[in-house]
């Protein structure tokens, strides 16, 4: 890779992180390097045409546009339906990974397939402000974390239905436990 190369690609992931702050769901970092990979490469032809990458600014959000296409490859319904062997997998290692030394929450399956995971102080949430996190796989989308109560909202998390994908899902759990990233739940 050409040092041009590297400057577009560290520029495309800085342009996808912040991209990823303005919107309503959670990306993992293997969907942020995919969508950067992507703005890069759409930077780089459009450089061939004498057009820079801040020129895209001025008409739209390149960035925002190809965090959102790669994360609809797992926010969406799969081209084919998992199994619910294959979804309950998917949740046995979320569990294993969020119970891991490394995570270090407490989670429990809950129903359907969901897995319930204790909050810690933050966020608050449900009727006394005392709900558990609650993260979900599904056989025709993607994982959602909401708080386990009656009409709370759902937040998309983009990541692959894998066992990779399952343990950044953990990771990102991990940061909504501990408040990092504030109340997501608010509408």
């Amino acid at each position: 890779m050409s040092t041009t190369d590297t400057d577009l690609g560290a520029a495309a992931y800085a342009a996808v992180e912040k991209a990823a702050t303005g919107l309503r769901a959670l990306y993992t970092p293997s969907v942020l390097d995919e969508a950067a990979a992507l703005l890069s490469d759409l930077w780089a032809a459009a450089e061939r045409h004498g057009v820079t990458p801040r020129e895209w600014d001025r008409t739209l959000s390149l960035a925002g546009g190809t965090l959102e296409v790669i994360a609809s490859r797992y926010t969406r319904p799969p081209d084919t339906e998992r199994t619910g062997e294959q979804v309950f997998a998917l949740r046995r290692d979320l569990i294993e990974a969020l119970t891991s030394t490394e995570i270090g929450l407490n989670a429990r399956p809950g129903s359907r397939t969901m897995t319930v995971v204790d909050r810690l102080q933050t966020p608050r949430g449900g009727y006394h402000g005392d709900a558990s996190l609650v993260v979900g796989i599904y056989s025709n989308g993607g994982w959602d974390i909401s708080m386990n109560a009656d009409g709370a909202t759902v937040v998309s998390i983009a990541a692959p239905a894998t066992k990779a994908g399952a343990a950044e899902v953990a990771a990102l759990v991990r940061t909504v436990a501990r408040g990092e990233l504030g109340n997501l739940f608010r509408l």
